[in-house]
């Protein structure tokens, strides 16, 4: 039975969809531990992998319906969008308050130039986070949990990269932009829409190092 609140999945996924997702935590220790070059390229390959088998155990992840959403009004488009900018705004204080260095900044930018992690966050990172953490664990999440508490629990796996790195500043970090994407994406329903608010976040977190 679908819940009634759910605003995805009409098909009951089969339990094969937690594969993937328990994978996810020995991946994330294996990038961060046991990085043999870039950890962004290593953890690009991680999200590579998680993607191929969960696309491999959800036939329609990549379908037209899944990714794209052309029925939702252009002004709530632009309006989430300015939305996520005021929201990043007092996270980015908040978060200061804890610390003086911009640690989710040099968390993904590592040894690496800032042009060069900002190309593989835009061009990499944001669209396959969107595709596994919305795309496939909230949408499938929701089937079980209702909307909320898919959202909430996509949010806690995508907190789990700070886990991985033993810290829980940056788990907070995660979890909060996490369910604020999670929120926006279970209203516009667009993977698209989605990566795009992802990308605002790493521009703006480029810009004001938090």
């Amino acid at each position: 039975m679908v819940k009634l609140d759910n605003p995805y999945a009409k098909h009951r996924p089969s339990w094969k969809i937690f594969i993937p997702i328990l994978l996810l935590y020995p991946l994330l220790r294996w990038v961060i531990h046991y990085s043999y070059f870039s950890f962004l390229y290593q953890y690009s390959i991680a999200l590579l992998i998680l993607i191929i088998i969960a696309q491999y155990l959800d036939e329609r992840l990549f379908t037209k319906d899944r990714i794209f959403s052309f029925d939702f009004p252009f002004e709530k488009k632009i309006f989430y969008l300015f939305v996520m900018i005021i929201v990043l705004i007092p996270i980015r204080n908040i978060a200061m308050q804890f610390t003086k260095a911009p640690q989710l900044l040099n968390f993904y930018q590592g040894n690496i130039k800032a042009i060069e992690s900002m190309l593989i966050m835009v061009a990499i990172i944001a669209p396959c986070e969107e595709l596994f953490f919305r795309g496939f664990a909230q949408y499938n999440l929701s089937f079980f949990f209702g909307k909320y508490g898919g959202i909430i629990l996509a949010a806690l796996l995508y907190s789990i990269t700070g886990i991985a790195a033993h810290s829980i500043y940056l788990a907070a970090l995660f979890f909060i932009i996490g369910t604020i994407i999670g929120l926006i994406y279970s209203r516009i329903q667009s993977l698209v829409q989605a990566t795009l608010l992802h990308i605002i976040t790493i521009i703006f977190m480029y810009l004001f190092p938090f």
